[in-house]
């Protein structure tokens, strides 16, 4: 995860802070719960760029953690067709 978001800092600009920041925001939207991957969907629609490797967005969601911004609540089916149905975290904002 820090050497996908590195790389995806490197390739546009201060790409991890201005992510954690769309994540706050969807976060604040979505009381109920949600996933990565809704995030990552909803900030490509935004014109996001997207990084090199998905794997950054766990870094996002990891530093969302520590800072006690959301906490895991559950597990559900990722719906992308690349991770075929694995279980991934569903996020809960605390504030």
């Amino acid at each position: 995860m820090l050497k996908a978001s590195a790389h995806a800092d490197r390739v546009s600009d201060k790409w991890t802070e201005r992510s954690m920041e769309l994540f706050k925001l969807y976060g604040r939207m979505r009381r109920d719960g949600f996933m990565t991957e809704d995030v990552r969907a909803w900030a490509e629609k935004l014109g996001m760029d997207q990084p090199p490797d998905n794997r950054a967005w766990g870094l996002v969601a990891r530093r969302l953690v520590n800072e006690g911004f959301i906490e895991p609540i559950g597990y559900g089916k990722q719906r992308s067709a690349t991770c075929h149905g694995s279980p991934k975290t569903i996020w809960r904002t605390k504030s």
